[in-house]
């Protein structure tokens, strides 16, 4: 048959459709079918890819629009009838069939009614839409590896002016999706009426890697896309026909400013059958190409067996391109954002890659491990990001008895976040998406959990493993430890559990003291203001600057007896809100300022475990010296050293057992005392002259030992008017006069010590005498009784009055 023998035979068609009135018919059912009138272009575009043209071009003008290919596969009859026919859906060779592009040709009508089609030995207008017309064309004169489509603007139910603008629209919206999948044209160029011109070209480079530029007519240069290509031909059965057919995944690539290049997602990713389909969503982060049974308009991938043996090959791709994006060091963890997670709901024609691509990160070595290479996923471990950037792969080992040399720990998708100068994350929403994405992947995959439960778990084993594993760690290490606890803790939502999780930890030894050792938190404190105290206290009063740094020096070294925590594990102000702090305080850690230290040392040295010290006394003093309140903490306790001369020992005595006289206060309390047996009630010890020698200022011990109830002068004992008083009569004036309780007065007042100090009379037991009469206030000289408030006063001396009389 020849061309000329054809255009006959569709004459007759057409003949006869318009005989029977099919022709409008015919001409409106093909609208229907190809509503996206400009899609033609990429028609064109496949017919140029199928002759292997690498470079086409397009040139528009007011009145019709011109495309060149430079294929070397030109135009045959079979061709020409292709081109030229219409009944498509009965026959085996359906543009929407398997391997086949055809989106229909027919869709140039709505432009042009007479298509003009230059190649090889043809040159022939396409009339009434089928019918392939030589005349009055000159024979084809292109040549070889040239193909020209000349389309005027003929159509009478659309304007030139409008066909131009739908087209120009369309030239101007091809990008780099278009070039994308394509395996020959490298260029696309485009002319427009104004003489604007426009380009797209695709750049191969080494590792399936790809540039494509496009610059627009409004544009001074390209904008470059890159992206990383994998591509493979595989064998579809097709209605009982195995057919050789190419398909590709594609991965966006992006380099930023003074980093590596990296794989970014591909939002949305398109569903390519040559071209993208508009209407197919795959739900994935990358692009995908197969020659998929399409709808008529090429938009959307139809059912068909056909289409999910070729989505089974594109699985089959997409998880053989892991290794190779490894290898190329561009399988990090923020890749792991691309990949299609439970939480993206795909639909089940998409779902075979995201099994896939599980199965294979289960069985091969493509996980992102902390260390920095890949492992399969069963073996590793993950866990919060706080926990991972705490203990590291040899710790992990140490701790769970595996092999250090083997990386255990997945990547840290918290990494991904920005850290301000004190290395605390900062909230960045872009990044707690990519970090979710990234969690979601992992979930999937066979890998273990280890959480902070866990690592509670193996601390209170308290094995001599673990014990010496915390000992290697430093102070900032710790402080680390003490803010994921305190963090677990606060995000314990269960009260029993967060309460159950206190206890336990409150029990382990895990405190750091500033002495290396461990200890539970009760039996640690933290120094609270105790070191400005101390400083203050310290120079109170105190000697040269060689002396008060002689007591500091002695100070710190009773630091042994109590278990301070490190104070390096929770002062660096690292993190906000003193978060270690509060965790040791939560499992038992007190605060301890000067006030609570010395009580320590006192229920410490002189309660139940009597061990005191001279020096404690300097520090005694300094607290009393600062505050007055804090002399009733010393009432109780044995902080007085006496000279005892049975034997060689120390003894020590509470403040209500010691009196004061020379050399620290003149009270002359030691002529009375010195007159009394020791084992006579009330007596009292002499403070040690030891003291003297200690270097501690005489005046300021002697003032704390007054405040804290040490005897330095004689005091009247006030009581009822006893019946032997001389006055007695005198004052309890009648019957009626009986004492009621709460109503009346009844006042005296006693010196005991009196009776001793007149026994045997001396000077300086007068002296005692004498000033104590003179310190006495005025109502300690007079016995006063009133039966109740109604009846009158009665006054009298008192029973010290009467005691002196009697000399």
């Amino acid at each position: 048959m020849t061309i000329n023998q054809l255009a006959e035979k569709r004459r007759r068609w057409v003949e006869a459709n318009q005989e029977n009135g099919f022709e409008e018919g015919i001409k409106r059912l093909l609208s229907d079918l190809y509503p996206d009138n400009a899609h033609f272009i990429y028609e064109l575009l496949q017919n140029a890819e199928d002759a292997g043209a690498s470079e086409v071009r397009f040139i528009l003008t007011d009145n019709g629009i011109e495309f060149e290919h430079n294929g070397n596969l030109l135009f045959s009859l079979d061709d020409v009838d292709a081109i030229t026919s219409i009944g498509f859906s009965a026959k085996r060779d359906d543009p929407t069939k398997i391997g086949k592009f055809g989106i229909g040709f027919k869709a140039v009508f709505a432009y042009t009614s007479t298509p003009e089609i230059e190649s090889g030995e043809y040159h022939f207008h396409i009339r009434d839409m089928v019918v392939p017309d030589t005349t009055g064309l000159p024979p084809a004169a292109l040549g070889k590896g040239k193909t020209r489509f000349v389309f005027p603007f003929d159509n009478p139910k659309k304007s030139s002016e409008k066909a131009r603008q739908e087209i120009e629209k369309n030239l101007r919206e091809l990008d780099e999706s278009t070039l994308l999948f394509l395996s020959n044209i490298g260029t696309i160029k485009y002319t427009l009426p104004n003489l604007e011109t426009g380009y797209l070209k695709r750049k191969p480079n080494e590792g399936n890697r790809i540039e494509i530029s496009v610059k627009g007519p409004d544009e001074l240069a390209p904008e470059s896309s890159h992206y990383l290509l994998f591509d493979k031909n595989v064998a579809v059965k097709d209605a009982d026909e195995a057919k050789d057919c190419r398909i590709a995944v594609a991965f966006g690539m992006k380099k930023p400013k003074d980093a590596d290049w990296k794989i970014v997602p591909l939002t949305p990713g398109q569903v390519s059958i040559y071209f993208p389909a508009a209407k197919e969503t795959s739900g994935l982060r990358f692009h995908l190409h197969a020659p998929f049974a399409s709808t008529v308009a090429r938009d959307s991938v139809r059912e068909d067996p056909a289409n999910d043996e070729l989505l089974n090959h594109l699985a089959d791709l997409v998880a053989e391109s892991m290794s190779t994006i490894r290898d190329q060091d561009l399988l990090g963890i923020e890749f792991l954002t691309l990949l299609p997670n439970e939480t993206d709901d795909l639909s089940p024609f998409y779902l075979p890659i995201q099994e896939r691509l599980v199965e294979a990160f289960n069985k091969q070595r493509l996980t992102p491990t902390r260390q920095g290479d890949h492992a399969q996923a069963p073996g590793l471990y993950r866990g919060r990001p706080e926990l991972i950037n705490l203990i590291n792969d040899n710790d992990l080992a140490v701790l769970l008895g595996k092999d250090s040399s083997l990386p255990l720990w997945v990547a840290n998708p918290q990494l991904l976040q920005r850290r301000d100068e004190r290395g605390r994350y900062v909230q960045d929403t872009d990044a707690q998406r990519q970090n979710e994405r990234i969690r979601n992947f992992l979930n999937m995959l066979e890998i273990n959990e280890w959480t902070t439960e866990n690592f509670i778990k193996i601390l209170e084993t308290e094995s001599e493993q673990a014990i010496e594993w915390l000992k290697e760690k430093k102070d900032d290490w710790h402080e680390q430890l003490y803010v994921l606890l305190g963090e677990f803790l606060s995000n314990t939502s269960n009260s029993y559990y967060r309460s159950e999780f206190t206890r336990r930890l409150s029990g382990l030894n895990i405190v750091r003291c500033s002495d290396g050792t461990y200890r539970i938190g009760s039996e640690c404190h933290i120094l609270g203001d105790y070191m400005e105290d101390s400083e203050e206290l310290f120079t109170v009063n105190a000697g040269s600057e060689e002396e008060s740094q002689s007591q500091i020096q002695v100070d710190n070294e009773y630091e042994e007896d109590f278990h301070y925590v490190a104070e390096g594990v929770y002062s660096s102000g690292r993190y906000r809100d003193q978060e270690p702090r509060k965790f040791l305080e939560k499992i038992g850690v007190r605060e301890v300022n000067e006030t609570e230290r010395v009580k320590m040392i006192l229920g410490q040295r002189y309660a139940e475990q009597f061990s005191p010290r001279e020096e404690d006394i300097e520090r005694f003093i300094k607290l009393v010296e600062a505050d007055q309140e804090m002399a009733k903490i010393f009432k109780s306790y044995s902080v007085f050293h006496i000279d005892k001369d049975l034997d060689d020992k120390s003894w020590w005595t509470p403040p209500s057992r010691i009196y004061l006289d020379l050399p620290y206060l003149n009270s002359g309390l030691k002529s009375l005392y010195e007159s009394l047996d020791e084992d006579s009630e009330g007596w009292k010890w002499p403070l040690s002259v030891k003291y003297e020698q200690s270097g501690i200022n005489l005046e300021r011990l002697a003032k704390f030992a007054e405040a804290v109830g040490t005897q330095t002068k004689l005091a009247p004992i006030e009581q009822r008017i006893p019946s032997e008083h001389p006055e007695y009569d005198n004052l309890v004036v009648n019957a009626e006069g009986q004492w009621r309780s709460g109503y009346g007065t009844n006042e005296d007042y006693t010196m005991p010590e009196f009776k001793v100090l007149l026994n045997l009379p001396s000077i300086d037991k007068s002296r005692l005498i004498w000033r104590t009469m003179c310190s006495l206030p005025k109502r300690c000289l007079k016995a006063v009784y009133r039966s109740n408030q109604s009846n009158s006063r009665h006054e009298g001396h008192a029973s010290i009055v009467h005691e002196l009389r009697k000399v």
